[in-house]
């Protein structure tokens, strides 16, 4: 079924505003007053190709240089992303609770009003006492982790 909106008088203005070279497919669409997309695919479906700026012709020297520039910028990236994943160091001293004896609970014994802070490196136990209402923790766990979020 051939589309209503792509009459010819905006197929020839989408033709004219191409062939300027001044325009992109957003500002085309911007003029026409519809999507960008709706641009694109009249476009493919008339058959124009990219369009060219310039000498597009480059030296393979000039090739390698932008491959190189590439990935200096992408190991960049990945050396500010590393400094970026460090951990902190957690003084642990300061987030024990002694208000509460933890009842080490597996993930699997916990019941759903059960506490959920959690303790040692690994396999973790949890603690089990009931839930503060509308929190994960008991009342005094989650006083510990309040203190926490505000310093």
């Amino acid at each position: 079924m051939p589309s209503t909106w792509w009459t010819e008088d905006r197929t020839e203005t989408l033709k004219r505003l191409w062939a300027s070279g001044s325009f992109s497919f957003s500002q085309i669409a911007g003029q026409m007053d519809i999507t960008r997309n709706a641009v694109i695919g009249k476009a493919h479906r008339l058959g124009f190709n990219g369009r060219v700026y310039g000498n597009t012709k480059r030296t393979p020297e000039q090739i390698e240089a932008a491959k190189r520039r590439k990935a200096e910028r992408r190991n960049e990236r990945r050396r500010t992303e590393r400094v970026h994943m460090v951990r902190p160091t957690i003084n642990l001293e300061a987030l024990r609770c002694v208000e509460v004896v933890p009842l080490h609970k597996s993930l699997l014994e916990l019941g759903p009003a059960d506490c959920r802070y959690p303790y040692g490196e690994g396999p973790y136990t949890f603690c089990g006492h009931p839930q503060l209402e509308g929190h994960s923790y008991c009342g005094p766990h989650f006083g510990l982790s309040a203190r926490r979020e505000q310093s």
